[in-house]
């Protein structure tokens, strides 16, 4: 059974701490009703999803990944593939949200699971519009796995 969420469970993973409060930001100015929680690198993400299917009481899987690829510990990359090989983890969606424009980037991501491919915003209006389409994408019109 899948629905529409009004209120999303976010894991943000990038280590630029700007970039994580423009994602916040962005969606408290666009209304976007999101529980947002961080991590800094890929290594901290898979282990934070690995804790919460765990002990699934203690936290609740998030319903989106917003994910950088340039990382230290563990790139996107190589998370990327980790999450989506991981049986209790793969249905996840994951955004994969970065500076690079390459095509070979952008390949690799969708090749690897991504179910999107976002290059970063220049300007803060930018990024409050572009954080705003996705929320409203995800909270309005996709179907999730509760």
């Amino acid at each position: 059974m899948t629905t529409t969420f009004k209120y999303l469970r976010i894991l943000v993973a990038d280590d630029d701490v700007e970039d994580v409060q423009l994602v916040k930001e962005s969606l408290l100015e666009n209304q976007v009703k999101a529980d947002v929680n961080e991590v800094d690198n890929g290594q901290a993400l898979l282990e934070t999803l690995r804790s919460t299917t765990s002990n699934n009481k203690a936290k609740l899987k998030p319903h989106l990944i917003i994910m950088d690829i340039n990382m230290p510990r563990k790139n996107g990359f190589e998370t990327l593939k980790e999450l989506k090989a991981d049986e209790d983890l793969r249905s996840i969606p994951v955004v994969i949200f970065t500076t690079s424009k390459a095509a070979g980037d952008i390949k690799l991501a969708y090749e690897l699971g991504a179910n999107c491919f976002i290059t970063k915003p220049q300007t803060a209006t930018e990024w409050h519009n572009t954080i705003g389409k996705l929320g409203r994408f995800w909270t309005e019109c996709a179907s999730l796995t509760p």
